[in-house]
């Protein structure tokens, strides 16, 4: 793991903040290193810095911490390209929790979505996590159209 490049601001106001977590339990692999920020349903999630908006799903209105829930269909999240080929990832919105779409541009501090329960999820929170992706180049825009979910996917070589 290398340290990242960018400087990132908290993606969500401080004062909707009731913890901080990180679940060795879900948070293996590629998540090892993500973050959970425990606020209330609806809380607004900011771009922690400057990108561009890449992966937009927010279409789940169901989540919970049943096997089920697992499959990537239930799990709300948009994905950021910022500078120096990393990305931020904020999961677990709220159903219909954006406006954004792909290749919006967003500035640190823009509202780009609301936090929900969505996917595989026991409470209301923001799952946060800065990454890079090795196995594709830094001009990487948007999902391929072959690909149905983006987090996660071995393909990317997420890190």
């Amino acid at each position: 793991m290398e340290l990242s490049k960018n400087t990132y601001s908290l993606p969500i106001k401080e004062k909707d903040l009731e913890a901080i977590t990180s679940d060795p339990l879900t948070h293996t692999g590629t998540d090892r290193f993500a973050i959970d920020f425990v606020v209330p349903e609806g809380s607004v999630v900011r771009a922690a810095t400057s990108g561009k908006i890449i992966y937009v799903k927010v279409d789940s209105d169901s989540g919970g911490d049943e096997i089920e829930y697992e499959n990537f269909e239930f799990y709300n999240h948009i994905v950021v390209k910022h500078e120096n080929g990393e990305y931020t990832e904020y999961g677990h919105l709220k159903f219909n929790g954006s406006n954004k779409k792909v290749e919006d541009q967003v500035k640190e501090g823009d509202i780009i979505a609301y936090s929900g329960n969505t996917g595989f999820s026991e409470k209301p929170h923001l799952h946060f996590s800065v990454f890079v992706l090795k196995n594709v180049n830094l001009d990487f825009e948007k999902l391929p159209p072959d690909k149905d979910y983006f987090i996660n996917d071995t393909d990317f070589g997420f890190e």
